[in-house]
């Protein structure tokens, strides 16, 4: 009879362990910003993942929208530098889209830019 109950004990003891255990959670964004910064990381989202049309852009400078997104390209982990080629998009962003998508890309993979100087 005791052994039952041990038994029985034993088994309460891992089935509510088991249940209990919640394990390490997704890997969801923590903190996406809110206002303007919202807006500016959605528009950056957006271009990342192809959703709007780009076409070519005749106001930018195609060569240095390149070498920005190449060092966009070198942040990123090495799952995402198969899934998407950001120099492809270079000629085709308007300013404002560029950095939406370095602040994107900042945000979501926690990726830290060295400061820009002021010239």
């Amino acid at each position: 009879m005791k052994n039952l109950i041990k038994i029985l004990i034993m088994n309460l003891l891992l089935i509510t362990g088991i249940n209990a255990s919640g394990g390490i959670g997704g890997g969801g964004i923590a903190n996406i910003p809110q206002g303007q910064d919202r807006e500016k990381y959605h528009l950056g989202k957006a271009v990342y993942n192809q959703d709007i049309t780009l076409d070519s852009q005749t106001k930018v400078n195609p060569q240095e929208q390149e070498e920005r997104l190449e060092y966009l390209q070198g942040s990123l982990p090495n799952t995402e530098k198969r899934r998407v080629n950001l120099p492809d998009f270079s000629g085709k962003l308007t300013e404002e889209q560029l950095q939406a998508l370095e602040y994107f890309v900042q945000v979501r993979f926690n990726v830290k830019f060295p400061k820009k100087k002021k010239e």
